[in-house]
């Protein structure tokens, strides 16, 4: 593209605060689709020179650096989050005051944590929350550790400003709060579909946002009712683009070859969850392992245990060290450093959901990816066998957890709520997989609509064009 073409189209910045974002919109078909008819610009945390060059060809590349706020502003902040959650007391808000009155095990905990609980009660009212957010961005601004942001943007003149995760990519935070100040529009991508319900307030004043499906627009505008519905646009999420896409399909033979499987025998799929939110899990890996083993099934079916890339307990690495019979750990291609998905991950994941002949998880996306290739899935629902948990970390809260009741409750995936659900589960997802197939699409048109065709990153783009081109 020309100079003089790029000064005709929107200046769009893509903020990159984490790793994962990298996959949903560098990766996707958002970046390159972006730059045909934009001046696109990425602030990045990545400081991988070898990775980022990989993306020049469609953007300017600058640094994204992260600098410590004041004191006053983050003690503030971190009140407001806790009377958030106190006022919208989902059931994961109530799971984390569960936790942190288990975890208060001493007098000045005790104490600390009843003066937390007084004060955020006082405050958990929606009016209350609201004032003192515009207080939180107030000070934000004028206690911002220096004008970076500011002078950046006056350079770059961008047309709108995209934050690719609103949550956990603090360094995403105040070059929004900036743009804003300046009189840029904002747009956030809610990252993930338990977001609005387990990660607290939203603090950061976005003029648009961008969600994953209908059910998460009205949820959004139901806790944040000052918004409007043409704020909030729906535009699927570009992470479920690639299993849409025949060519990140791998054929089975070549990802049997890759992942150290047998072809000609069906394999479960397990997925873990992060180990401090699923304590003990390698216990249940090993007794569906042992379960396996016993199965009258022929041929005899294979486990492949695909670890969380952001967080494995010591026991799960020395399980995959084992060498249990039939069981496959293969690697996880995410750098350790970025927590960035090897772009050649993403066909193998959505090979093994493919081609596998169930899948398991304790409760997590990955169900609904699952579902998406018609497969029979597994979630559990109580504690690792030999455990001995507190009751705050039982495994059945995540079943009840807002975002994920829905889904156990559609039909479309089978809950194990003891040892003898488990055995009886895996025989009927292996001997009878299509059971569940009607009700899980029943589900997945209801929630997704027309956002499950791979075309997620493209729908990212226009809207971002159209939302640029206003300015």
């Amino acid at each position: 593209m020309t100079p003089a073409r790029r000064k005709q189209f929107p200046h769009i910045v893509l903020i990159i605060p984490r790793g994962e974002a990298v996959r949903n919109f560098l990766y996707s078909d958002t970046l390159p689709l972006l730059a045909q008819q934009a001046r696109v610009t990425i602030l990045s945390f990545v400081d991988d020179a070898r990775f980022m060059t990989s993306f020049e060809q469609y953007a300017d590349i600058v640094q994204l650096p992260t600098f410590a706020e004041k004191r006053v502003v983050t003690e503030l902040r971190h009140l407001i989050h806790e009377s958030h959650f106190r006022w919208l007391w989902s059931k994961v808000a109530q799971n984390v005051w569960e936790l942190r009155t288990h975890k208060a095990d001493t007098l000045l905990r005790k104490l600390r944590w009843a003066v937390t609980r007084a004060s955020t009660r006082a405050l958990a009212f929606r009016p209350i929350l609201e004032q003192l957010t515009r207080l939180e961005n107030e000070l934000t601004w004028r206690f911002r550790p220096n004008d970076y942001f500011v002078d950046l943007f006056q350079r770059l003149q961008p047309d709108l400003v995209f934050n690719t995760s609103h949550i956990h990519g603090a360094a995403g935070s105040l070059p929004t709060r900036v743009a804003h100040r300046l009189g840029i529009p904002t747009v956030g991508f809610i990252f993930s579909w338990d977001n609005l319900t387990s990660r607290s307030r939203i603090f950061e004043p976005y003029d648009h946002y961008l969600v994953w499906h209908e059910p998460m627009q009205r949820q959004l505008l139901t806790i944040y009712p000052h918004l409007k519905p043409e704020q909030v646009h729906v535009t699927g999420t570009p992470q479920f683009d690639y299993h849409f896409k025949p060519e990140f399909h791998l054929s089975r033979a070549e990802l049997c070859a890759r992942m150290g499987l047998d072809p000609s025998r069906p394999f479960i799929f397990y997925t873990t969850g992060m180990d401090k939110h699923f304590p003990e899990e390698h216990r249940h890996v090993r007794f569906i392992a042992d379960t396996l083993q016993t199965l009258d099934i022929d041929p005899p079916p294979q486990l492949l245990v695909r670890t969380y890339a952001k967080g494995t307990s010591d026991e799960m690495k020395a399980l995959a060290r084992s060498g249990l019979p039939d069981v496959v750990f293969p690697e996880v291609k995410w750098d350790e450093q970025w927590l960035i998905p090897a772009y050649e991950d993403l066909s193998e994941y959505t090979s093994c959901l493919k081609h596998c002949a169930m899948g398991i998880n304790p409760a997590s996306t990955v169900s609904l990816e699952l579902m998406m290739f018609d497969k029979p899935v597994m979630n559990i629902g109580f504690d690792p066998p030999g455990s001995d948990l507190p009751r705050a970390y039982r495994w059945s809260r995540h079943i009840d957890f807002d975002h994920y009741r829905p889904v156990a409750d559609s039909g479309g995936v089978m809950v194990a709520w003891s040892q003898d659900d488990m055995k009886r589960m895996i025989r009927a997802g292996l001997e009878q997989p299509a059971i569940r197939r009607q009700a899980q699409a029943d589900y997945l048109a209801g929630t997704f609509g027309f956002t499950l065709a791979g075309c997620s990153g493209e729908c990212v783009t226009t809207t971002l064009l159209q939302l640029g081109s206003r300015r």
